[in-house]
């Protein structure tokens, strides 16, 4: 019993301090305008603040795409609700005297470690505390997960917390508080929401039980209407799109249907592509796919939702995500929704998918570290088919890069042999063959 609870509680802090100690001091505008309204929001109590009291946003050449205009005619922080609302307490806690984005950067810290502990949670179900924590170490220090979710309050903090939360009371057949994490992904990106809709609809149609589609849909709905509460008190209007200039995003709808590159470039693209910095997912593909039939319903239906969410997100804009982040973002959902799947299926790997997993883990944690630990290692988004980060880090800072190599092949290292003299019985890093992956225990047919 004691073991069921230190090592959650072991993992969320140390995962925790890691993202604490990379926070950004100075993120991306998309973060930084999200900051400043938060911390008016909680040292003024009036949701439309003064734009000239942040000159970084007054005198941006691109200004129009953080402000929106409210039903009075004001100019308003124009962004999602969550990425606004979460990181409130912490500026009402910590009342900065300047504007700064050290407040929100311990939110989204806080909250991306709780999303890897949820996994963790999740998977010991199924795989057994060792392999779920190897899972969940790569899900949050491998990946954008570290590098862009754990470094500011981006709406991905919040979506692929909601993910996640989603899969595990899926797993646990509690379908209100699947609404609740569903609303958590909407209040974080509004068409997101499609997630947690095909997650409901799908489970409800394969079970045959309409009721779990009516409770996930009915939490998720009321927390709909508690944004519409937020968005007229901060904008004037009930639209849940106020927080942007919505006809940007149909009005791209049109010429992106047919732009095959937009779609490609949301995996394959050197700098923002989720199979180029993201390798273990191309890997554990065929295992997947055989082990489909196997999986969880749930797992299959995330996963399903996070492929239409990213079709949604190629429809409404570019996939390179803007500038001043490492890694991908945009794509940041479909990691989350795949996940699961991924890691229940990883013992159907074959022979030379397992003795490529070890390698292709550490590529990535070596990939990922200089830009978790620095935020001068990015590309802007319209060179992202031209350069990438990590090469341009090697090529421009041979040395810098060199230590945080070396720095992160011991940390694999120590995990490494950390797994070795615990070794399991099966030959697959996350899986084993004692176990199908679709099995759990009778809640699940609830």
């Amino acid at each position: 019993m004691v073991r069921r609870w230190w090592v959650p509680l072991a993992l969320y802090a140390g995962v925790a301090l890691v993202y604490l100690l990379t926070i950004s001091p100075d993120p991306s505008p998309d973060v930084f305008t999200a900051d400043f309204a938060a911390r008016h929001i909680a040292l003024t109590g009036d949701p439309v603040p003064h734009i000239p009291d942040f000159p970084r946003l007054d005198d941006n050449p691109i200004r129009e795409t953080w402000i929106v205009e409210t039903a009075d005619g004001r100019e308003a922080v124009g962004r999602a609700p969550g990425v606004i609302a979460a990181v409130v307490p912490a500026y009402w806690l910590l009342r900065p005297g300047t504007v700064s984005a050290v407040p929100g950067g311990i939110t989204a810290a806080l909250v991306t470690a709780g999303t890897v502990t949820l996994l963790f949670s999740l998977l010991r179900r199924h795989l057994g505390d060792r392999r779920a924590l190897l899972a969940a170490l790569l899900f949050g220090l491998t990946t954008p997960m570290w590098s862009v979710a754990a470094n500011g309050v981006w709406p991905h903090t919040l979506t692929s917390f909601g993910i996640i939360g989603s899969a595990w009371a899926a797993d646990r057949g509690r379908w209100w508080l699947v609404g609740l994490f569903g609303g958590v992904i909407l209040w974080g990106r509004l068409h997101a929401s499609v997630i947690v809709a095909v997650l409901g609809v799908g489970v409800a149609c394969v079970r045959r039980r309409p009721s779990i589609a009516l409770r996930v849909g009915a939490v998720s709905a009321g927390m709909l209407a508690l944004m519409m509460v937020w968005t007229h008190w901060m904008y004037g209007r009930w639209d849940p799109s106020s927080g942007y200039r919505a006809g940007d995003f149909t009005g791209n709808a049109a010429g992106n249907a047919v732009n095959v590159v937009n779609f490609l470039g949301f995996f394959v693209s050197p700098d923002r592509g989720l199979l180029v910095w993201t390798p273990l997912v191309a890997l554990l593909t065929p295992a997947l796919v055989r082990a489909w039939r196997d999986l969880p319903d749930w797992s299959r239906s995330l996963l399903v939702g996070g492929l239409v969410y990213l079709a949604i997100q190629g429809l409404l804009v570019r996939f390179s995500g803007g500038d001043q982040f490492y890694g991908y973002r945009t794509s940041l959902e479909l990691l989350a929704c795949a996940t699961p799947a991924l890691a229940l299926s990883a013992d159907r790997m074959g022979p030379l998918a397992r003795r490529l997993f070890t390698p292709l883990a550490v590529l990535q944690l070596v990939m990922i570290v200089p830009g978790a630990v620095l935020d001068d290692f990015y590309v802007d988004a319209a060179d992202v088919w031209r350069h990438q980060a990590f090469v341009n880090g090697v090529l421009d800072r041979p040395l810098v890069m060199a230590l945080f190599v070396a720095g992160s092949l011991v940390a694999a290292r120590v995990v490494a042999m950390w797994m070795t003299d615990n070794k399991p019985r099966s030959t697959s890093p996350l899986g084993d063959h004692d176990r199908r992956p679709g099995r759990a225990d009778a809640r699940d047919a609830r």
